[in-house]
């Protein structure tokens, strides 16, 4: 079957289903000699590109000469939870007060080289703590998948082959700087590693030998695990003392086009404009946008500076508020989060469908891929504008039965 068959396929369970029909993701998919040599020979060119790029050649040898193809992971690269999980299921999910005092419990147990590391790098101690808890449990959790067959399959057959094939070339700097000929990096399947889960490229450029031992260790060593991670921050421009997000409450009346990442205005225009339930504290900052992560009706949040640096850690907003919810409920003395219910997330068969819908009513979304990217929620919001609909840009169960049905109709 070819890619541009592939790309036609209008649902998800179509697509999958043709390509396990094709015997392309089942385990074993490559089992054939005419696949396991393409992959062996994919294999045998990344060896040649790396030793041409001057990696050690035992660096080579101890990533690639143990490495096998993962067909699962083909499929989890293309459902991540960020893209196909509500708002609300997404937080109750990572938060809970259970999280929450386990959370507090380890930063008083690592009090120590947080208060240091906080101190050296401004980056606070509750948000280290939070992104710790976040990405792997507290340290619960780090990943037992081999990174180098993890990079390797996603280079070899991944929607990003690119951007993995680059990490895994990375990953065989950090076999040679650090020396670990013996003991293969392991982590998750989408080939981020350590106690805070990062990527090979992260690792090189940020890793900090904060106990002097001549490693990098963000596996054992949590001076630095945290220098490092807080090292990342501070290099991706954390303002120290400002805050990351705040909920808000909107005016009637509110425009709701207005509530973008990244359409920033000042604090105290947003005042201005009805904006309630900003902090003296916030008042005089430049630089702040609305975010609607369940639609105009649901909690609305104003977002800073800092939050952007957490979008360069995780581009997800539900991530990054994440991050922000958690900090502030280690710092309180009482768990307050309470999150209202939501609707589940249209599916990825779902939006696609919608993004078809849109461009078949003259509202461009690019080709349908089945995410809420940002092209897709400018295409909502003029749709939205031209049925006097609150322009929130919220890809839900409304907008999907609106246009769905409309296009149905028309046919």
């Amino acid at each position: 079957m070819s890619m541009t068959n592939l790309k036609k396929t209008r649902t998800w369970q179509s697509v999958w289903g043709s390509l396990l029909v094709a015997g392309l993701l089942v385990s074993g998919s490559l089992s054939s000699a005419e696949d396991a040599d393409g992959f062996q020979l994919w294999v045998a060119s990344m060896r040649q590109e790396a030793l041409a790029l001057h990696v050690a050649p035992a660096a080579v040898d101890a990533t690639l000469n143990q490495v096998t193809f993962l067909p699962r992971l083909i499929e989890l690269d293309r459902k991540q939870p960020e893209f196909v999980t509500s708002f609300s299921a997404y937080v109750n999910r990572r938060i809970n007060p259970r999280v929450v005092a386990k959370g507090k419990q380890m930063a008083e147990d690592y009090q120590g080289v947080l208060y240091v590391v906080e101190e050296l790098y401004q980056v606070p101690r509750e948000v280290l703590v939070a992104f710790w808890g976040l990405e792997t449990n507290f340290g619960g959790f780090m990943g037992d998948i081999p990174l180098a067959s993890a990079l390797a399959t996603l280079s070899y057959e991944g929607r990003r082959a690119e951007f993995f094939k680059r990490e895994l070339l990375n990953l065989m700097r950090v076999v040679e700087r650090e020396q670990r000929y013996d003991s293969p990096v392991v982590g998750s399947w989408a080939g981020a590693t350590g106690h805070m889960q990062f990527m090979p490229s992260t690792l090189l450029k940020y890793g900090v030998d904060a106990d002097a031992d001549g490693k990098i260790d963000i596996w054992n060593s949590y001076p630095d695990v945290f220098s490092s991670a807080a090292n990342y921050l501070s290099q991706a421009g954390w303002q120290p003392g400002k805050p990351i997000s705040i909920q808000v409450a909107l005016p009637a009346g509110f425009d709701y086009s207005q509530a973008q990442w990244q359409l920033n205005k000042p604090v105290s225009e947003w005042v201005k404009a009805g904006v309630a339930g900003v902090p003296d504290s916030a008042l005089g900052l430049p630089q702040a946008a609305i975010l609607l992560p369940q639609g105009y009706d649901g909690p609305a949040y104003m977002v800073f500076p800092n939050f952007d640096v957490i979008m360069q850690w995780n581009r997800s907003i539900n991530y990054a508020l994440s991050v922000s919810l958690l900090s502030q409920q280690l710092r309180q003395d009482t768990y307050t989060l309470m999150m209202p219910p939501e609707p589940p997330a249209l599916s990825y068969q779902q939006m696609w469908s919608l993004q078809e819908a849109l461009n078949a009513k003259g509202f461009d979304c690019g080709a349908p891929d089945g995410f809420p990217g940002a092209k897709t929620q400018a295409a909502i919001r003029r749709y939205q504008a031209s049925k006097g609909l609150p322009q929130d840009g919220y890809a839900g169960a409304d907008i999907f039965s609106r246009l769905t049905t409309q296009v149905q109709s028309a046919q």
